[in-house]
């Protein structure tokens, strides 16, 4: 921790100083609101607010409206060295809410019952370590930013909350921040502190999450890893083209497919020239090696697209993997669904893959991480379950779904819906039968995803006449099945 910035405890810092930072992305409702300022009158503040060192209240919004609540004036604190950007003030607001775990079992040297006091990290004896992903979260807030956390530990030297962060402290040989309470008190406080106070809401990033930022989480697909210790094995394949789409073209060569959200497009490059019919769509598509997107290939893609729905009708395989779990809205989850529902034949095929919650559930409840990506994946779900993640720069949206509520939604859009499988990863689809739609959602829904934005507001308009023939072939196709 030498490199690291200093941070500051202050045991009664006043309230009237505080600055609540513009954004915080945790909401209560009355009655969580309610619980928190029980727990705070049953057994005071027992964990430190974080300020930036500007002074802005970097996590902890909820409890000091509690305090305030309550009629308190100083809370204790703790003050960053260095002022700290927004995407770590986020980070810091979000580990704050969620470090409040007994996955690991850890003893201490306690200090004085209803005191704060600093634990020797000589004297942390880590018994159980779990939850590898938080710790590897914690660890790099702690080595950018310095020891900003706290735990509390009961007057028999177990740690009853944060013992995640104790077990970073021991690694990293720095002194903790510790609130002792009587072990007779323990299980009540962790009772408290450890329910659910509110949810994550995500609105407040809208602005600097749009759109055309998606195109960053787009797995590539089929690539190689460079290392020569892993030459020659791929880095990624897709289960919804190994497992449903492949399957189902070795039986069928001559089946028309687009792959309609494809990314880098690996797949469709790798079968057209073993004699497969499949075109690919990616609104997003970017230059190779650059981060803007290659409008003159995204319509040189749409064009592809107009000439064959016109000369051979609609398709009778539509691939659609990873592309809902990347939507920014459910507007925009609905127009993709739409959209696919109106390019495939009425005799077609559907193969959906989104992402996994159960498994993203299971994950983070791990003993230990198998990789470096692992260890430092963290998801902090809205009411929608939606997690929002910093990547290469930028604010990503990343939608979960459970085999239940993944069929749900499709039923919507098709009358013959089978989850076909699941991973780690992700759940799989085939879906059948598209339902008939309204013409008003048919003409929206292409319209939007032939034509998406991109920087500056700018859209490329060259869409149209594939809405056209679209919307004419979706209605002969709806008309012979009714």
């Amino acid at each position: 921790m030498s490199g690291a910035p200093t941070t500051t405890f202050h045991e009664a810092y006043p309230l009237k100083d505080l600055r609540p930072a513009d954004y915080n992305p945790r909401h209560l409702s009355d009655e969580a609101f309610a619980r928190l300022q029980e727990s705070i009158g049953r057994h005071g503040v027992v964990k430190p607010v974080i300020l930036n060192a500007d002074g802005t209240l970097v996590a902890g919004h909820q409890r000091t409206k509690a305090m305030t609540a309550l009629g308190m004036s100083h809370t204790p604190a703790v003050m960053l060295g260095t002022k700290v950007r927004l995407t770590d003030e986020i980070q810091f607001n979000l580990l704050h809410n969620r470090v409040e775990t007994e996955a690991s079992v850890v003893y201490a040297q306690p200090g004085p019952i209803g005191a704060w006091s600093y634990i020797p990290w000589q004297s942390i004896e880590v018994a159980v370590s779990r939850n590898k992903p938080f710790q590897q979260a914690i660890n790099y807030m702690t080595g950018g930013h310095g020891p900003w956390g706290s735990v509390v530990i009961d007057d028999q030297g177990q740690i009853a909350l944060n013992a995640e962060y104790a077990v970073v402290a021991a690694a990293n040989h720095f002194d903790v921040l510790a609130w002792t309470c009587a072990s007779s008190d323990a299980a009540v406080l962790v009772a408290d502190l450890t329910g659910e106070y509110g949810v994550y809401d995500w609105t407040g990033l809208e602005d600097q999450a749009p759109v055309y930022n998606q195109h960053i989480i787009q797995p590539k697909r089929l690539r190689q890893y460079t290392s020569l210790r892993k030459a020659g094995k791929l880095a990624y394949k897709s289960e919804v083209w190994e497992k449903l789409a492949l399957p189902r073209l070795r039986k069928r060569p001559e089946t028309r497919v687009v792959d309609f959200g494809a990314g880098h497009g690996d797949y469709a490059k790798k079968l057209r020239p073993e004699g497969f019919q499949i075109d690919d769509y990616e609104p997003f598509r970017t230059t190779p090696g650059k981060y803007a997107v290659d409008i003159r290939g995204v319509v040189s893609m749409i064009r592809t697209v107009e000439k064959r729905v016109a000369q051979h009708g609609l398709y009778e395989m539509v691939v659609l993997d990873s592309v809902i779990n990347a939507t920014t809205s459910l507007d925009y989850q609905h127009w993709v669904l739409t959209t696919v529902n109106a390019l495939v034949a009425a005799d077609g095929t559907v193969c959906i893959g989104t992402r996994n919650l159960l498994a993203e559930q299971a994950f983070e409840n791990k003993q230990h991480a198998t990789s470096a990506n692992d260890a430092t994946r963290l998801s902090f779900l809205d009411s929608e379950n939606v997690d929002m993640r910093f990547m290469q720069g930028k604010w990503m949206r990343i939608r979960y779904h459970t085999p239940e509520s993944l069929k749900e939604l499709l039923e919507a859009y098709f009358g013959d819906v089978t989850v076909a499988g699941r991973s780690n990863a992700t759940l799989r689809a085939i879906c059948k039968d598209p339902l008939p739609l309204s013409d008003l959602d048919y003409e929206k829904a292409l319209d939007e995803e032939f034509n998406m934005p991109y920087p500056n507001d700018f859209r490329h308009g060259r869409h149209k006449r594939l809405v056209e023939i679209l919307v004419k072939l979706v209605k002969e196709r709806n008309d012979r099945s009714t």
